[in-house]
């Protein structure tokens, strides 16, 4: 057993010291990673590339389903009023879908607009073939469809009150 030579000396002097390891010591020797960005970016462009079209496609698709609507509803309007033809409200119509679509991607009906009729409905349908540039993949002969139901202005009883 060692000596002691003071109270303050530990008793155990056979633990060897060890002096304390800065971060680059304890670090590995570095790996090679050439390839690594460009095999991650390979990986995650994929799921980027396809949200970013996702979302491309759904955003024309949108605005194509709006714009079916405010053609639906200013062609319902011009056909109410006393006088109006179905060709009329087929025109408001082609004047508003022609500024997305040609004609041959869409179609617009109009119920019989005669003095008898109480109600107008006007139908617009887009085929997806025309807008879309994914979705017919997925879902082929695909049409979307939107209708406007107006009261006309010349039905009997409608300037009594």
């Amino acid at each position: 057993m060692p000596r002691r030579t003071s109270l303050l000396q530990p008793a155990v002097t056979l633990m060897k010291r060890h002096p304390i390891r800065t971060a680059s010591q304890q670090r590995r020797p570095r790996q090679r990673r050439d390839g690594a960005a460009v095999v991650e970016f390979a990986i995650v462009a994929n799921l980027m590339f396809v949200m970013i079209f996702t979302c491309m496609e759904f955003a024309r698709m949108n605005m194509a389903r709006n714009l079916a609507q405010d053609a639906a509803y200013y062609a319902a309007r011009t056909a109410m009023v006393p006088g109006a033809t179905q060709e009329e409200a087929i025109a408001e119509a082609d004047r508003i879908m022609s500024s997305l679509l040609d004609e041959n991607g869409y179609d617009v009906t109009v119920s019989d607009v005669n003095f008898d009729a109480s109600t107008i409905t006007v139908t617009v349908s887009v085929d997806l073939q025309a807008i879309a540039m994914f979705t017919p993949m997925f879902l082929p002969n695909t049409t979307m469809e939107t209708q406007a139901v107006m009261k006309t202005e010349r039905y009997e009883g409608f300037y009594e009150q």
